[in-house]
């Protein structure tokens, strides 16, 4: 079954209204989908967490909605039969995901007529991400007498959006590429500052509320005999003559990297904001003065949550090493920062002759292992957010018939740097192709990754309501027994997180995935076989179920509905948890528990099932915790 398009764009409107019937004439048989009848119009009252609202939803447009939610939800695996590339095996990577998980790779440049091609038609089948690219030289703003130029970037995080991707933008201060803008470079210093305030803030700006994460400032950690201060900041490019101040250091000093932030900060509240830089991957020298970097920033009150490590992986003389990317990864989760793997390419070869000389097996095989390893350490670290690559196809890749010199620094004692003439290509993605010659196709490397993701473990979550997160993480209720001892009972509710209760299993949930957004969500408090279980209605006749408005803990029953829940994207890494039994009024909400003093509804404790409505009490963040 192919999906409407107008379905697909209306399914992820905020509105309800009125739905074409061939939205929602066709739900899959195999899924057991049920439904409650009623009749006439129902004048719904529910409360929002911040307006006094009722809606008046007849029972067929109420059920139009839902129908249609829960094929958005299901899209991925319809939309795979249409667009997927031939000869990818088993399911999508963005399927193998765990939730809040984002699996990509970088899109093109600013020509937004690339929007249709083979490339994005699998960026589209395969990923839940994609990096969107926002250099100021290359496009936005090459002529200063001209206004800043947001198209590009504007409409490629519009075409995410509407795909249902998450948005990493990359980048809003840049200096080692700024110097190649003549105009900037020669600015009087007392101009540069509010010239980097008002790209940051414009292009910031103009994607607000649609972008998920912003590379803020990009490789200001200085290495390989660079000139740096004395905290380890690149001062500018090159050395001895061929030194090139970099414009923002010599006008501001390393002030300019704190006050990008706060500009971004101020020009698009909900984004996650990062430090990106390279070569900092492992424990080191570099990776020590960024994290050094990263509390500064933070004891200083500037808005940094976390900080992206590019992982290129070109030397092909060793393999990283894992054990200590893992150490360096939880030292930076340690000090509260969230992790990104966010420009991911493993070279196969270096060769003049990519025709004649492409890779043998062995460097395959040696690629896809890297691939696999890293990708197992993304999802082992609970800090870790993302997993994308630069790029995901070897034709479009930077390193395939390369046009610069590329020197490979080597950090071990006694070894020389490697230099890569221009010319070389290195194979360095997944995916074969993508040049619209040769064919898109799988290579080894994605196929190992494809097997990590499907064989990991269990993923361990907290699970909180976007309606005042902070009193409504998920949690199965206790009773006292005979003893007075608390034991795990049948009631689900919202608790308050503090030292107490962060260590209770209460609190901590399983997904257990059942297919391409579905999984059935287990509580880990005793021997942890119940599970979260849409209740029936309690009526008095025994040969009537009919799904009620509560849910609870139940035993594992691998035929109900009741038990399986779809995960519909509610953008800035939310879901709404759809139940499979009677999916038109059963969306997990949390209840209010009366009015405040201005009018405004109170959250409470109650959780229970609704029709889908904008509601933040609706939308329901995972933290994960572990595997």
């Amino acid at each position: 079954m192919r999906l409407n398009s107008t379905c697909t764009m209306r399914c992820s409107s905020k509105r309800t209204g009125n739905f074409e019937q061939g939205c929602f004439r066709r739900i899959p048989d195999r899924l057991g989908l049920q439904s409650v009848r009623r009749r006439g119009p129902m004048d719904l009252y529910f409360p929002d967490d911040s307006n006094d609202r009722r809606i008046m939803l007849s029972s067929k447009s109420l059920s139009s909605f839902a129908s249609c939610l829960v094929l958005f939800s299901l899209s991925v695996g319809i939309h795979r039969q249409a667009s997927a590339q031939d000869g990818f095996p088993g399911d999508r990577l963005k399927e193998l995901a765990p939730p809040n998980f984002a699996i990509g790779g970088v899109m093109g440049g600013y020509d937004t007529e690339s929007l249709n091609t083979p490339v994005l038609d699998l960026a589209r089948s395969e990923f839940n991400a994609v990096t969107a690219k926002a250099f100021m030289p290359f496009g936005p703003w090459t002529d200063p007498n001209q206004p800043i130029d947001t198209s590009g970037l504007t409409q490629n995080v519009a075409w995410a959006v509407q795909n249902g991707m998450q948005v990493h933008a990359h980048v809003l201060v840049y200096p080692t590429e700024n110097v190649r803008l003549p105009w900037f470079q020669n600015l009087p210093n007392e101009e540069v500052e509010q010239v980097l305030q008002q790209y940051t803030s414009t292009m910031a700006s103009s994607v607000s509320g649609g972008v998920w994460v912003w590379d803020v400032v990009n490789e200001v950690i200085g290495d390989n005999g660079d000139v740096m201060d004395a905290d380890g900041l690149r001062m500018g490019l090159g050395t001895g003559e061929n030194y090139v101040p970099y414009k923002e250091y010599a006008a501001m000093g390393p002030d300019y990297i704190a006050k990008a932030f706060e500009w971004a900060h101020e020009a698009d509240p909900n984004a996650l904001l990062i430090l990106n830089e390279y070569s900092a991957e492992t424990v080191n020298d570099k990776s020590d003065r960024l994290l050094a970097l990263c509390k500064r920033l933070r004891d200083q009150g500037v808005p940094i949550d976390g900080v992206g490590f590019q992982n290129h992986w070109l030397d092909l003389r060793y393999e990283p090493n894992y054990d200590s990317i893992r150490e360096n990864f939880q030292r930076f989760a340690n000090e509260g920062f969230q992790v990104f793997i966010t420009e991911c390419d493993v070279a196969a070869v270096h060769t003049q002759d990519p025709a004649g000389n492409p890779p043998s097996q062995e460097q395959l095989q040696r690629q896809a292992r890297v691939f696999s390893n890293l990708l197992q350490i993304a999802l082992e670290q609970p800090a870790c957010k993302s997993f994308l690559m630069w790029d995901y196809t070897d034709e479009t890749s930077w390193l395939q018939d390369t046009d610069f010199t590329l020197s490979l620094a080597d950090r071990r004692p006694g070894y020389s740097d490697t230099v890569i003439p221009p010319g070389t290509s290195m194979f360095a993605t997944p995916i074969a192709g993508g040049d619209g010659i040769v064919p898109i196709s799988p290579k080894l490397a994605y196929l190992e990754m494809q097997a990590t993701l499907l064989n990991r473990s269990f993923d361990t979550y907290r699970v909180t309501s976007g309606w005042d997160w902070q009193t409504s993480y998920l949690a199965r209720f206790g009773q006292p027994n005979s003893e007075g001892q608390f034991v795990p009972g049948t009631d689900v509710y919202a608790e308050r997180l503090d030292d107490q209760s962060e260590t209770w299993s209460s609190l901590k949930w399983e997904l257990e995935r059942i297919d391409a957004s579905a999984y059935r969500i287990r509580n880990l408090w005793g021997d942890g076989a119940d599970y979260l279980t849409r209740q029936p209605d309690p009526n008095e006749d025994p040969n009537q179920i009919l799904p009620g408005g509560t849910v609870g803990m139940q035993t594992l029953n691998q035929a109900w509905t009741s038990q399986q829940w779809f995960f519909i994207p509610a953008g800035n890494g939310g879901f709404r948890l759809v139940n499979g039994w009677a999916p038109e009024d059963g969306v997990l909400t949390r209840e209010a528990q009366g009015l405040d003093s201005v009018g405004d509804y109170v959250p409470g404790p109650e959780v229970r099932l609704h029709p889908p409505a904008d509601w933040s009490s609706q939308v329901w963040y995972f933290h994960r915790i572990g595997q």
